[in-house]
């Protein structure tokens, strides 16, 4: 079960482009996945547990699993993911679209997505096993 699109506002990508100062015009398709940038996930998250919208909390989690995914080494990539992994089990509902994109679940071949792609289907399993 596909869950229902969504996507950042754009009110949320402009303050969050001042806020972070990341460059931004209205023609930068998929903006938190080009612009999440590995060397700044620290930055990210510290954003994120500061802020209370919503609508900012969804896009910089898209940055900070891009960033996670782009991590240059496995313990790097690893860190992160333990350290990303209790705020989306907290924020579920807010990051399920996310979650769901990023899990690959349309593949059935690991070795064919994201390295993040495990993760994210445990989340997805475990989230859907509470719905049954």
């Amino acid at each position: 079960m596909e869950p229902t699109f969504r996507c950042g506002t754009t009110k949320a990508i402009d303050e969050l482009s001042e806020e972070l100062n990341i460059p931004h015009d209205s023609s930068m398709q998929d903006w938190s996945y080009t612009e999440g940038n590995p060397d700044d996930i620290e930055k990210y998250i510290s954003h994120y547990n500061l802020t209370k919208d919503d609508d900012k909390r969804f896009i910089l989690m898209e940055f900070i699993i891009q960033a996670t995914e782009e991590q240059n080494t496995e313990k790097l990539f690893l860190k992160y993911c333990e350290r990303i992994k209790p705020i989306l089990e907290t924020d579920f509902k807010l990051h399920e679209y996310t979650i769901h994109y990023w899990a690959c679940l349309d593949n059935g071949n690991l070795d064919d997505c994201w390295k993040i792609a495990t993760i994210m289907r445990q989340l997805w399993a475990n989230s859907h096993k509470f719905r049954i």
